[in-house]
């Protein structure tokens, strides 16, 4: 059930989602959420408003085979009906399961070249080492929530 602070953030990230869509530009949005209850409600919540404007979501799972998020969803061939939720970003693989980190640093760009919309849900942990280990990345994000 959404409680009415849950209520403001799901109308703020579909409110973005649906500028992004209506302009055809990308959103990078982060929602740090405080337990997956709260995600999956959100989640829930933002995904029915996405789904009655005609967007699809597809969820990203992150993992060692898939930690180059940017390539992978720069070429996705439904991307410009799609809104992409991104999670599990701490177990990209690598030394220390940085790679993940890496990719969205150096390949930030695509997102825009490509104009992609996307919703990581991180953890507190997750949320922090973006913001260190991608500092790039982070200031290109367009939106962030804690849940």
């Amino acid at each position: 059930m959404i409680i009415p602070e849950q209520k403001e953030q799901v109308e703020a990230l579909f409110s973005e989602i649906q500028q992004a869509v209506r302009w055809g530009r990308p959103s990078i949005l982060v929602v740090v959420f405080s337990s997956a209850k709260a995600r999956k409600e959100m989640q829930d919540a933002v995904t029915a408003l996405l789904e009655n404007i005609g967007q699809q979501v597809a969820e990203y799972v992150v993992s060692p085979a898939t930690y180059d998020i940017p390539l992978a969803l720069s070429r996705h061939p439904g991307r410009t009906r799609t809104t992409f939720y991104v999670t599990r970003l701490n177990r990209g693989g690598g030394s220390d399961n940085r790679n993940a980190f890496r990719a969205l640093n150096m390949r930030r760009e695509l997102f825009v070249d490509h104009p992609t919309r996307v919703v990581f849900w991180l953890t507190r942990a997750e949320s922090k080492s973006l913001a260190l280990l991608a500092p790039d990345f982070w200031a290109f994000r367009h939106l962030s929530l804690e849940v």
